[in-house]
């Protein structure tokens, strides 16, 4: 088989030591030696403790880390950041933009869908639980949290800020700069607008949420975009 020079070097462009490193880390070697996970060479891989689990089909290069920029963010000084000690999830392809940092403590469970995309300067912290659906997008400077990091007690003795599930279903878009915070839950065909902040269960799907903390401002909408992008 004949590959032009580009396509040759979107095969070869990530075969670098942490992509060895990673897949043999994670996988049996039968799986490894496909590389389906891609990672560029700047990825800081702070902890690989953790567990990934890959969906049962899986092909080279179908989750990229690092990859694709965004023309406002300077690659060299905005590195991803892979830190696992917990259980990620991979249900499909995925692409995690450079600068974009994923963060799975002890016992945190992170799930993402098919055709996931996390865009650069966004970050993912998860202590307790977040599952992401299919065909979700998030966009720049955003940030989920399922924890406040701190406990903060009553007079008792007793925690009142426990760490809470988020749950975003199918085909949701997350504008830049959002706080998604622990006990999110987001129904399908949602879009968050820029600078909003959402810490509760909106159960209404297929509308625009925007404020602080958000609230519905239109509903019965849908929007589509490139998710190769």
């Amino acid at each position: 088989m004949r590959y032009s020079l580009s396509a040759l070097w979107d095969k070869l462009k990530f075969l670098n030591c942490k992509t060895i490193y990673f897949n043999l880390k994670y996988f049996p070697f039968r799986q490894a030696v496909l590389f389906p996970v891609v990672l560029s060479s700047n990825t800081k891989l702070r902890i690989t403790r953790g567990k990934v689990i890959l969906p049962e089909k899986i092909r080279s290069g179908m989750i990229k880390i690092g990859d694709f920029e965004i023309g406002h963010y300077d690659k060299r000084h905005n590195r991803p950041v892979w830190e696992n000690s917990g259980t990620v999830v991979f249900k499909g392809d995925a692409l995690i933009k450079h600068g974009a940092k994923l963060i799975v403590g002890e016992n945190g469970y992170l799930e993402l869908g098919d055709k996931f995309r996390l865009s650069s300067g966004s970050f993912i912290i998860c202590y307790k639980k977040i599952i992401i659906g299919s065909n979700c997008r998030i966009s720049w400077d955003t940030q989920l949290l399922d924890s406040d990091f701190h406990q903060i007690f009553d007079s008792e003795g007793i925690v009142i800020n426990p760490d809470k599930e988020i749950l975003i279903e199918e085909n949701c878009w997350i504008g830049n700069r959002c706080t998604i915070n622990k006990g999110t839950k987001l129904s399908a065909n949602t879009v968050v607008a820029g600078n909003s902040l959402t810490n509760k269960q909106y159960a209404q799907s297929t509308v625009i949420l925007a404020g602080i903390p958000a609230k519905v401002i239109r509903s019965g909408i849908s929007w589509g975009g490139d998710l190769n992008r």
